[in-house]
């Protein structure tokens, strides 16, 4: 019985890990809109300066909701993940992100 617990655990652990190749490949088959040079910048895991929101998804994932979180306000927003903070404009649209 304990092995068996232990082999569930495990699956539902490794299904609970996100694995980055295939989830920025599900969001670009999402978004055919998204010309070839950003879907490249994406698929390298990068970020640039005006990417939209499922943009950067796509390339480094959801936002650390662990971490302090996102923050809005006049000038737009920002988005916390582990090492990095990106800032979007009002449009949603990527303006610059630094390091923590």
């Amino acid at each position: 019985m304990k092995k068996l617990t232990l082999i569930l655990l495990t699956g539902l652990i490794l299904q609970a890990c996100e694995n980055a190749p295939v989830r920025r490949e599900e969001m670009i088959s999402e978004h055919p809109e998204w010309d070839k040079e950003m879907v490249e910048v994406i698929k390298a895991g990068y970020l640039v300066k005006g990417m939209d929101q499922d943009q950067v998804k796509a390339a480094w994932g959801r936002p650390c909701w662990s971490c302090t979180g996102t923050t809005s306000g006049d000038w737009g927003e920002a988005w916390e993940y582990s090492t990095q903070v990106v800032f979007f404009d009002k449009n949603g649209k990527v303006t610059r992100w630094e390091q923590k």
